[in-house]
């Protein structure tokens, strides 16, 4: 049986990069996928996933959720990213008629059909993968919706500043600094979360160099013709490219691969420490820290996700 899913993201090229072994893996169905202001905006996110379900014939509904207030894409998000997210691919819209093509549409109150979407199904049935800010997650816990929730898979924090810096300032990772409040929120929460962070995803035996992808790009599918695309110019610029978000898809389907330690987590909302996490070990802390993988599994299930063509 599939395990349903609702992704929200800020493609960003490896939230697309995760998208990408999503869409293909058939151990998931996707129910719906959102986007927040973070590596891009809401809209150019949403824009993004579109093109990516669109190159790969794949229907998903996708929502623009929330932009901040006073929103500005960081000077070191289009160094990363691309001028487009997706690492100045340059990816068609239409996705070159494969399939129906996925349109988006704008809601008035993006949230409250979020919510509605996660009412449709049964208790503990949904499982959210989150690769962004927490802005839309944050907002979504205003209504009475934890019943649906399973777990939360997340990439976001450092959780071992001894062993990592962060990359926005030396105490916070991006995602958790974008909008510390919501993170606040979300990893306070009762809710029982599986978290990825910044010491983890930065591991440099999980990157993509140029030997792995040229490893992608021989493959030849549909899926890693498209992701090899998506990292020539990141890859090109900066040697290597870290796959962040990926990790938290990984933990989803592939748990066993990871070591974890349970913890109770805040983070700091305001100051120079805005974004850092402040992480209690316990045995019965709500959220499961990642604090190891193994890389080579790691490696193979992003190659054998790329591989399948459907």
């Amino acid at each position: 049986m599939q395990r349903k899913v609702l992704l929200d993201m800020d493609p960003g090229v490896d939230d697309a990069i995760a998208l990408i072994l999503a869409l293909n893996n058939t151990v998931l169905e996707i129910v719906a996928l959102s986007t927040v202001s973070g590596n891009v905006s809401a809209r150019m996110g949403a824009v993004n996933a579109m093109k990516i379900c669109n190159a790969l014939g794949k229907d998903v509904r996708i929502i623009q959720g929330l932009s901040r207030k006073g929103y500005r894409r960081s000077r070191h998000a289009v160094d990363v990213h691309g001028k487009d997210g997706l690492g100045d691919s340059m990816l068609d819209v239409g996705g070159g008629g494969r399939g129906r093509a996925v349109r988006l549409i704008k809601y008035d109150d993006p949230i409250k059909e979020l919510a509605s979407i996660l009412a449709s199904y049964s208790r503990r049935e949904v499982t959210l993968l989150c690769t962004a800010p927490l802005t839309n997650i944050a907002a979504l816990l205003e209504y009475d919706v934890k019943r649906y929730i399973d777990k939360v898979f997340i990439m976001g924090g450092a959780y071992n500043l001894a062993n990592v810096e962060g990359n926005v300032t030396r105490y916070a990772e991006f995602n958790f600094y974008t909008d510390a409040v919501a993170a606040d929120k979300v990893m306070g929460s009762d809710l029982s979360i599986v978290a990825c962070g910044l010491e983890l995803t930065s591991r440099r035996d999980c990157v993509v160099d140029d030997l792995m992808l040229e490893r992608i790009n021989s493959i030849g599918s549909s899926a890693s013709t498209l992701a090899a695309r998506i990292l020539k110019n990141p890859v090109s610029k900066h040697s290597y490219f870290n796959l962040h978000d990926v990790f938290a898809l990984v933990a989803l389907v592939e748990p066993e691969i990871f070591r974890m330690k349970r913890a109770r987590v805040r983070v700091e909302t305001i100051g120079k420490r805005k974004g850092m996490c402040i992480t209690e070990y316990r045995d019965d802390g709500n959220v499961s820290i990642c604090y190891d993988v193994d890389a080579k599994r790691l490696v193979e299930f992003i190659i054998d996700g790329l591989a399948v063509e459907q």
